[in-house]
């Protein structure tokens, strides 16, 4: 196994269970405890983790992002109503980007009945569920693949939404602040999540209401660049009155 793939799993490991000790990891890999505490030293770096005596613990208000295959279970009902409110944003004609996520891949899935729109993406799960539309102009940005959540990131990726210029962005995030704004887990989705902000007009972000709060490893966009946030869930009215307080239009449905 790749030493990168192995930290993905501690990741993975580390968001289910918040701690875990190097024997546990050794048993699990079958490998060393030399290369286990050389992994977790990685994500120390990475700002992730923080290291004890036998292992790790997942440090306080780090958000890590589940691969897809788990998200796309997860607040179904949340992201179907926030997909609904979504489209109403959208009227023929305009190019709408979006991003890759179990939230817009909803908003996707809205979009099969809409005649003569152009979607940008860099979401290979949101060009399966529109390519059977030939009325839909229809492009995916090219990049490395990320195989956890069917995304294309990179310099590529970024390079090409900045070509473009949209009417309309959908953003996912892996969390929300006042302090750090949209924040994600990984430097390079956030460069390519910058660009397609860089490139439309109005951005919305579509978020459930557990992103709230949370503050992933990087920040890749403040406040004041976004239009509107569109959330659902179980959401308390004085932290959405203190997100409008900051100029912040939410909606919550």
């Amino acid at each position: 196994m790749l030493s990168a793939t192995r930290r993905q799993k501690i990741k993975e490991i580390l968001m289910e269970k918040k701690s875990v000790t190097v024997t546990e990891l050794c048993n699990i890999f079958n490998v060393s405890d030399e290369t286990i505490r050389r992994d977790l030293k990685k994500l120390e770096q990475e700002g992730l983790i923080e290291k004890n005596y036998g292992g790790a613990i997942l440090k306080e208000g780090v958000s890590l992002v589940p691969p897809i295959s788990q998200r796309s279970k997860e607040f179904i009902q949340e992201k179907e109503r926030i997909a609904i409110e979504a489209i109403n944003r959208i009227k023929e004609g305009m190019v709408v980007i979006l991003d890759t996520g179990t939230t817009t891949q909803q908003i996707a899935r809205k979009l099969k009945s809409f005649q003569h729109i152009t979607v940008i993406t860099n979401g290979i799960n949101i060009v399966n569920e529109l390519i059977t539309n030939n009325s839909i102009n229809l492009f995916l940005v090219g990049g490395k693949v990320k195989n956890s959540n069917f995304s294309t990131v990179g310099p590529e990726a970024q390079k090409a939404f900045l070509q473009f210029s949209a009417d309309i962005a959908f953003i996912g995030t892996s969390g929300i602040s006042l302090e750090k704004g949209l924040t994600t887990s990984d430097v390079f989705e956030a460069e390519v999540k910058r660009a397609m902000i860089d490139s439309s007009k109005e951005v919305i972000v579509v978020a459930d209401s557990s992103k709230f709060k949370k503050n992933a490893m990087v920040s890749f966009a403040t406040l004041s660049k976004v239009s509107e946030i569109i959330t659902a869930g179980e959401i308390s009215s004085e932290l959405v009155e203190n997100f409008r307080q900051k100029g912040v239009k939410i909606t919550v449905v």
